[in-house]
């Protein structure tokens, strides 16, 4: 797009050199666009802005682009926290519900289905080899959700969601720490 098209840069154009240098002192209010369009006009005005000012101004948008990297927004630590407080909760609920489970209900029937070859004959011929292994499969993920199987899923389930939230602030840290290390541009950006 040409510059002239772009309102902001049209505007720009109209601005007192006060006005303009607003970007700059203020510079953590507006987009670094913005910032870095107003600092290419002072330069053009020939309008002297510090080397110090400079450096603090993309210091500080660097530092908002690696957090605009982070997973979710958050510090590592805060990750670690939020880790560390699932991990309590969900054990200490897999824990009670453990403590608290009923023992499993006997089959309505009086007998499990599964031990009648007849049935699963009927099973079989009704829907093949993948009908039997679905209607197992079937009775083993609902047996997952009742009773002490339910807490050993919540236990798991969270162990899973702790570790990866864990593992996701322990990369969190070592991107900010990779991109603390990498050199940094030169100060003044028109040397």
């Amino acid at each position: 797009m040409h510059p002239a098209d772009d309102l902001f840069s049209v505007r720009l154009l109209t601005l007192s050199d006060t006005e303009v240098l607003k970007y700059i002192h203020h510079y953590s209010d507006y987009k670094v666009e913005a910032v870095h369009a107003a600092i290419a006009e002072l330069h053009t005005r020939g309008v002297y802005v510090s080397n110090a000012a400079l450096a603090e101004i993309d210091s500080y948008f660097a530092r908002k682009a690696r957090e605009r990297l982070l997973p979710f927004h958050l510090a590592p630590r805060h990750l670690r926290l939020l880790s560390y407080g699932i991990f309590t909760l969900g054990i200490g609920m897999a824990i009670v519900i453990y403590v608290m489970a009923s023992p499993p209900p006997d089959y309505p029937l009086g007998y499990d289905p599964f031990a009648s070859k007849k049935y699963v004959r009927e099973l079989e011929m009704y829907g093949g080899k993948i009908n039997i292994l679905a209607v197992q499969f079937s009775q083993w993920l609902t047996s997952l959700w009742r009773g002490t199987n339910l807490a050993y899923t919540i236990a798991c389930l969270t162990i899973i969601l702790s570790a990866l939230l864990w593992f996701l602030a322990y990369y969190s840290a070592a991107l900010l720490d990779t991109h603390s290390e990498e050199p940094q541009a030169p100060l003044d950006p028109w040397s």
